[in-house]
């Protein structure tokens, strides 16, 4: 866990630009890497093991098994950003690259904005126009998307996925893993349990349980998913 000011590079963090290899080659990568191009990253390489050997936005594509992405960031004093928008995916490849040693990236655009006290855990993406209040907690391997707003004291899971346009009001808490459609909005002080999904467009305003879909105005729990 990082504080806002800390461990992401960008225009003022440092005066040589950082490599840093990023773990998937699909939109979400895409995006991530000129989020980290914006913040002052030099991006060496993708991984991709789908996509290996060939070449996007001007740097080769690597093979995506973690022990050839651990030898190439050994080997160029890399960072690593798991840039996979599916959550259980991103969790594995992320906690499996740590048990290799490697040192995991936080990418902060520029355009966003991370007020007093707020952290940011590692592996985290922080994308163009998004707001984390002040004294929220953002852990590991989250996405926090385009235009997110995420007020003051919000407590957002690891490895959990904001998706754009979401809003919350203060203290809200996203549990791990769970993944908010682009716009759902959350009342303030509401609970979504982990590993749930919450559909496009939906407002939140009471608690969610773990693993569910909920969907709708207001969002109402429509099926479990199974653990």
């Amino acid at each position: 866990m990082i504080a806002s000011s800390l461990g992401a590079a960008g225009p003022g963090t440092t005066e040589v630009a950082r490599h840093l290899v990023v773990v998937g080659a699909g939109g979400h990568g895409r995006v991530v890497a000129e989020a980290a191009t914006a913040a002052g990253w030099k991006v060496l390489a993708f991984a991709d093991q789908t996509l290996a050997g060939g070449e996007l936005a001007g740097v080769p594509v690597l093979p995506g098994e973690v022990d050839d992405i651990a030898r190439v960031a050994a080997r160029e004093g890399a960072a690593i950003i798991v840039a996979i928008g599916t959550n259980a995916t991103r969790r594995r490849l992320q906690l499996a690259l740590q048990s290799a040693g490697v040192e995991l990236a936080v990418v902060i655009h520029p355009t966003a904005v991370v007020l007093g006290g707020a952290q940011v855990g590692d592996g985290t993406v922080v994308l163009a126009r998004a707001m984390i209040g002040v004294d929220c907690r953002v852990g590991r391997g989250a996405i926090v998307n385009s235009g997110v707003i995420l007020e003051h004291d919000g407590h957002l899971g690891d490895f959990s996925h904001l998706s754009p346009g979401v809003v919350t009001g203060g203290e809200v808490r996203v549990g791990e893993g769970a993944h908010l459609g682009v716009g759902v909005s959350v009342r303030n002080r509401a609970r979504i349990g982990e590993w749930s999904v919450v559909g496009v467009g939906a407002a939140v305003v009471t608690d969610l349980p773990d693993r569910i879909v909920a969907y709708g105005v207001p969002a109402r729990v429509m099926r479990s998913i199974e653990g």
